[in-house]
């Protein structure tokens, strides 16, 4: 008569072991998409905010006046700007809040973002108005 022992078996131990590694390597790599995935949101938002100071910084821009040009920012990035007339210059009287006549033309505006540490996001394009004094336009 055989007697039977009481534990685990060689095979059903190893059994076990596999199950547990092939577990914990799933998580494992669970934690890593997780954090790469969160890696890629803070690059993002990084981004947009970059992209957002780069749309409060140019709001006052005059394409008119000024066609392209530069804004170096401290922490080392640059914001430059080049813009492109779209149709012809028109007379407008009382342009922008003043009386006076003004030539005032439609221009396509792009904002590049240079970072100094990062990846720079997309160049934002958009139209802007440009305006300049049609008396002092003439004068010159």
């Amino acid at each position: 008569m055989k007697r039977r022992r009481s534990g685990f078996s060689l095979i059903e131990a190893l059994v076990a072991l596999t199950i547990a590694a092939v577990t914990l390597a799933a998580i494992f790599e669970l934690q890593v998409q997780m954090v790469r995935g969160q890696q890629r949101a803070v690059e993002a938002m990084e981004q947009v905010a970059a992209q957002e100071n780069a749309l409060a910084l140019t709001r006052d821009i005059n394409p008119m006046v000024s066609p392209q040009g530069e804004i170096r920012l401290p922490e080392g990035d640059t914001i430059s700007w080049v813009s492109e007339p779209l149709g012809l210059p028109r007379q407008n009287a009382g342009f922008p809040a003043e009386n006076g006549i003004y030539q005032v033309q439609l221009f396509r505006l792009t904002v590049r973002i240079e970072r100094a540490r990062g990846r720079s996001p997309g160049p934002l394009v958009f139209n802007r108005m440009g305006w300049a004094n049609a008396v002092q336009s003439e004068g010159r």
